[in-house]
Order: C-alpha cells, then structure tokens, then sequence
C-alpha cells in the first residue's frame, strides 16, 4: 500500500523502531501535527504497546526483559507486549532529523516532568505510521531547560561494541546529541517550551496495536 502523502490530526497510528527490516518496538499514537517539517505524537499513559525483549522469563522485569545489544546485533529477540507506563508523552520530530524530543508530563498533566532528547533516525512514512530506529543515546533535560544529563552511554558503549554502529557513525549519534542538546537549550522553535502548554483533546482514545504491526 502507498503510503498517505500525511495523517490527519487524532488520527491513530504507529511509531515503530525497526533494525535489520524487523520490528523491535510499537507505539500506537495519535497525530498531533503531520507536515514537511514536524511530526508530532501523542502516546496516550497506559496504551499497549510492543517491546523487543531478551528474556520474557516472569523471573526478569516481569516478562519485560531488557534488549541488549547483542542480542539486536543477533536479531534475536522476542516481542512482548507491556503498557506504557511513563507518562503520557508527546513525541516531537523533524522527520528528517536524527532525534526527536519527548515531553513527559507529571500524572495530572499539570506540569512538565522533564524534556526527553530520543537520538532516532529520520522517519520514514509508511501505510501505518512512521518508522524510525532508536540509537540508544539519549539526554533527560529538565524542565526549566537549563540542566541536563546523558542517558543510556553504557547501552551506547555496547552496542558499539556489538558491531551495531561503526565509530564514524557512533560519531554522527554523539554530534546529534550535542545538536539536539543546543536546540533545546535555547528554546529554538518549533523544539520550545511553549509544547508545555499543549494538551491532547479529551475525546481522544486509547490507540491500538493494528494487527499488521509486523508489516515491513
């Protein structure tokens, strides 16, 4: 199928991670925004979503076990499904750039919880959403924009260590992070802090997993 030339608003789709031409994650979500220059996102708290897992032994994360980077270079890994606990999360992306920005909300939505910089690939449209591939890397900034912190710089190390990137291309990653990190520092738009004030639309449902997640 073709994909659509973009989504309309509150209309439900899915942002899939997908290495080696296999989905590793699922996220249904509503479109906020779709046009050449932003995509945005809304993942609604306790939407069902899909996670690639090492081990989905009870005995580990109950049936969430983490992804290492060996077993993703193996392309061995099971999908398991899990609810998105976090926050509800607005996902933010040129769809041409390497990162998107996640704003997290406090569980009334009262107030911004923290600016979350995802080092992921440009999307790429497909029949049902989006897909991207995650690269491990990531910045928790506050939200008063003005501290921060890395995240993830072991998993980073290893899956470099796994083969998954080559030390050029772990280079391009690092120098996405620092990009990333200055934009949102100084509150550039469409990347500003005005996002803390958006709130998704009330009539709005839960989105499902389609039942072609697995279609690549």
């Amino acid at each position: 199928m073709i994909p659509p030339t973009r989504f309309e608003t509150g209309q439900h789709i899915v942002v899939r991670n997908v290495f080696g031409d296999r989905v590793q994650t699922v996220f249904p979500s509503i479109v906020v925004v779709d046009s050449p220059e932003l995509v945005a996102t809304w993942l609604p708290l306790d939407t069902l979503v899909l996670n690639g897992v090492t081990n989905t032994s009870d005995e580990v994360d109950n049936g969430r076990g983490h992804l290492s980077a060996e077993s993703m270079a193996a392309k061995k890994w099971t999908m398991a499904k899990r609810n998105w606990h976090t926050s509800g999360t607005l996902r933010i992306k040129n769809p041409r750039l390497m990162w998107s920005l996640w704003v997290f909300w406090e569980p009334q939505m009262n107030e911004v919880r923290s600016w979350y910089i995802n080092i992921d690939a440009p999307y790429k449209r497909t029949s049902i959403g989006f897909d991207t591939f995650d690269m491990f890397l990531d910045v928790v900034v506050q939200p008063d924009r003005k501290t921060w912190r890395y995240k993830d710089e072991d998993e980073f190390a290893e899956a470099i260590e796994a083969g998954i990137f080559t030390e050029f291309e772990a280079q391009k990653v690092r120098d996405a992070a620092a990009q990333a990190l200055q934009t949102v520092a100084e509150n550039r738009k469409p990347f500003n802090s005005a996002w803390g004030d958006w709130r998704p639309d009330i009539l709005w449902e839960i989105p499902q997993i389609p039942k072609n997640w697995d279609d690549v």
